[in-house]
């Protein structure tokens, strides 16, 4: 995929006129994957969430139901439960704090650049968020357009646990990496009577964050890349969209046609 068709999709998804939905791009190899998911795994047992239901979550307007838990990996005070600078575009004096304890777990998230947060999602039995629109447009500080991309990796799943994007249902496997359009009208449900667990992660769309995504060298952890033939994901059906929960748009439609690479800030 080149930039401009990476641009255009982006683009042409956020203002829901096709574009790119979802795309498979990275798959873990299979030891390496087991050992990430034990730390994970141990993570969320071990450690303290924050809980999505509460009123004064940034999440909550989501609407969830059922047990929904979140981890804040990526900030400046260490605490998980702290998910204060998690939406905030900025890459500035954030880092993971778990190295000593979870190193594989350091050692992906380093790997990926200019991000604004990093986070585990953990979506409990028959839990959901409602149908609701975000935006991966943004204004950057010095007031250029630029794109911040959202990238899931499913650590537990199951049949049951669904993403749906613009009416489309789409089940996503465990050990690979995913680009999730977030400025789609997109909900997630997990109607089985198991955890569903996530690493979750938004990225500045930085030059060096494409060639980490789509660029030709090898990866320098245990994943290979996705062909691009085989990038698209295919949905398993299609489903009618109830009613939206929308957060005003950040970027006008006439404004996006000057989207560039994001400066890091």
């Amino acid at each position: 995929m080149t930039p401009a068709q990476l641009f255009t999709g982006i683009r042409d998804g956020d203002y829901h006129e096709g574009g790119i939905r979802c795309l498979q791009l990275l798959r873990l190899e299979r030891h390496y994957l087991d050992a990430l998911a034990g730390e994970v795994i141990r993570l969320t047992e071990d450690e303290r969430a924050s809980d999505v239901g509460d009123p004064t979550h940034v999440t909550n307007w989501t609407r969830p139901r059922g047990k929904v838990l979140q981890f804040s990996l990526y900030n400046s005070s260490g605490r998980l439960d702290d998910f204060s600078r998690d939406h905030d575009a900025s890459c500035l004096d954030k880092r993971f704090h778990g190295g000593g304890s979870y190193p594989e777990l350091a050692r992906l998230i380093d790997w990926f650049p200019h991000k604004v947060n990093f986070r585990i999602n953990v979506m409990g039995p028959r839990s959901s968020l409602a149908p609701h629109e975000e935006h991966a447009l943004i204004r950057s500080l010095a007031g250029t357009i630029c794109a911040r991309l959202r990238l899931h990796l499913p650590i537990v799943t199951n049949p049951e646990a669904e993403l749906l994007l613009e009416g489309s249902v789409f089940r996503l496997e465990a050990g690979t990496i995913y680009l999730v359009n977030h400025g789609c009208v997109h909900a997630a449900i997990n109607r089985a009577a198991q955890a569903r667990i996530h690493l979750v992660w938004d990225m500045l769309l930085t030059r060096e964050a494409f060639e980490v995504l789509f660029g030709d060298l090898p990866p320098s952890l245990p994943l290979s890349r996705i062909p691009e033939a085989e990038q698209w994901l295919l949905a398993c059906r299609n489903e009618r969209i109830g009613a939206v929960l929308r957060l005003p748009p950040l970027v006008s439609r006439a404004d996006s046609e000057s989207l560039e690479w994001c400066e890091v800030q």
